[in-house]
């Protein structure tokens, strides 16, 4: 190499020897105005040129080489600072999960002390705060948070979520409407601003927002349950179509919820109370037998048990449920009704003589033992009552089955269409015989 280099200079010094040789004229250089210089070589016009030349190469390379090394220096002291405040944020993300609040609380504001746009500080100081149950300082914090990252989906959730606990309703749905704006499939958003329309019973807007739903990326199980959901709130509509008197549009509904599923209890039942409303008692009961055929549920039985009464025209009822029992011999719950009915009409041998037929080994429950003890006790069999009574572990004497939620297994006195605690739909039916979970 150094010899290379030597070669190099000498080639050069030949070059400017030729160069002088051939060019001995002189030149006058003026530097400045009035300032000349006269008979100066051309070879040393040259050599200064390139003199000049080299030191301004230097000079810039001695700049650009002091502004690399300040930048390194600024750069790796940066990065020393960053990965202090991240191994603190890390220690203040532990103790938070480790449930140290207090801990994690003063790791985090020794951060953001420090580094005033660290918005995942923010954003866990925030989470710390809701834990603990102060909102109002969580939702400071949350803010913070937003107005460094404006645009950050878990930071707009985080502030939705203090709203929705505030049960401020309009300032949750605000944010959920900014996460839309960014990503308008977010199922966790649409999910979340359905419930509070579910919650408010802005029907007409959940079922616009479960429609969306349905658009979004789900699994075919997923897409079944969302479906039927929608045919609950489109049920719920209905529901409060009738209350606002607009009960034609509401039939209408009814009958297509139908169609889509023949299975939906609670839309057989609101349609047939729509017409006990229009006074069309004669449809209603159509409506009452063609949904217990459809779905041969006992729900509808206790319904055309109390029209035909309420009517006056408990015959019917009692074929009714003759005929029933007949069709469906293997179901004693029918023949436990019946008997019910009996009593409640106060035909006490036909309820007797209707529960001897039931094969108890079938069917063995506590209502059925409660029923025949108040049986024996208006027939002055007081023995017989005492032990029926014993069975059913309980002296309840009036005889009123409870429904129940065959999947959440709440129970309650009076039927509704909608579970009021897990708020699943067509649930609800009558708890015999372990028909419900316990």
């Amino acid at each position: 190499m150094g010899k290379l280099i030597v070669l190099f200079i000498l080639i050069f010094i030949s070059a400017l020897g030729m160069l002088a040789f051939l060019n001995s004229s002189t030149v006058s250089v003026t530097v400045w105005q009035g300032t000349t210089f006269k008979d100066i070589p051309i070879i040393a016009v040259i050599l200064m040129s390139t003199a000049i030349g080299f030191f301004s190469m230097f000079i810039v390379a001695v700049f650009r080489d002091a502004k690399r090394f300040i930048d390194n220096w600024q750069a790796q002291r940066s990065q020393k600072e960053e990965q202090k405040i991240e191994q603190q944020y890390a220690k203040g993300l532990n103790a938070f999960h480790a449930s140290r609040f207090d801990e994690a609380a003063e790791l985090l504001k020794r951060i953001n002390d420090e580094e005033p746009k660290h918005a995942n500080a923010f954003l866990r100081l925030g989470d710390v705060y809701f834990t603990k149950g102060d909102l109002v300082s969580a939702r400071d914090y949350y803010a913070k948070a937003a107005a460094l990252k404006p645009r950050d989906i878990e930071i707009l959730m985080s502030l939705e979520r203090v709203f929705e606990k505030e049960q401020k309703w309009q300032d949750a749905l605000k944010y959920l409407n900014r996460v839309l704006d960014i990503d308008e499939g977010n199922l966790m958003a649409l999910r979340k601003k359905r419930d509070i329309f579910d919650k408010t019973r802005r029907w007409e807007d959940v079922i616009d927002v479960q429609s969306k739903i349905l658009k979004g990326d789900l699994s075919a199980d997923e897409i079944i349950n969302e479906e039927d959901m929608l045919l609950g709130y489109r049920y719920e509509l209905c529901r409060q179509q009738i209350t606002s008197g607009n009960s034609d549009k509401a039939v209408k509904a009814l009958r297509s919820i139908i169609k889509a599923d023949k299975d939906f209890v609670a839309a057989h039942i609101a349609l047939a109370e729509t017409c006990l409303e229009e006074n069309q008692d004669d449809d209603a009961i159509e409506v009452l037998i063609n949904g217990y055929q459809t779905t041969s549920s006992l729900v509808f039985l206790a319904r055309l048990e109390d029209l035909f009464l309420s009517i006056g025209e408990p015959g019917k009822i009692i074929d009714f449920y003759i005929e029933s029992a007949e069709k469906n011999s293997a179901d004693p719950r029918i023949q436990f009704l019946l008997a019910k009915l009996y009593y409640r009409l106060e035909m006490i041998d036909d309820a007797l003589n209707t529960l001897t037929n039931v094969d108890f080994s079938v069917f063995d429950s506590s209502d059925i033992h409660v029923l025949l003890g108040n049986i024996y006790q208006r027939r002055s069999q007081y023995e017989q009552a005492a032990d029926e009574f014993k069975k059913a572990l309980k002296v309840d004497k009036p005889i009123v089955i409870p429904f129940c939620c065959s999947k959440c297994s709440y129970t309650s006195r009076k039927w509704a269409g909608r579970c009021p605690e897990c708020k699943s739909w067509n649930t609800l039916a009558f708890d015999l015989n372990g028909a419900c979970k316990k």
